[in-house]
């Protein structure tokens, strides 16, 4: 894995870089090989951490389950 240099704001890129990671430059890819993960709109793809995943299932789970709560209060009183 060599580096390069972006054309845009002269960092330093990986030359199997879909885009350069400081600008979203997109950077020239070999003919053939498969466009995952693309570059839309000049901007590189933005990745989610699976930490980032599962803080966002159980926050929407602990949500549910007080929302239901308390609309049980509600409907009970």
């Amino acid at each position: 894995m060599a580096l390069t240099v972006c054309p845009d704001c002269e960092g330093k890129v990986s030359d199997k870089a879909f885009a350069c990671p400081a600008c979203g430059y997109p950077m020239a890819q070999e003919k053939g090989t498969s466009p995952w993960p693309r570059v839309l709109g000049g901007v590189a793809g933005t990745y989610i951490s699976a930490q980032a995943l599962v803080t966002i299932i159980v926050g929407s789970v602990m949500f549910l389950a007080f929302a239901a709560i308390m609309i049980a209060a509600i409907l009970g009183s």
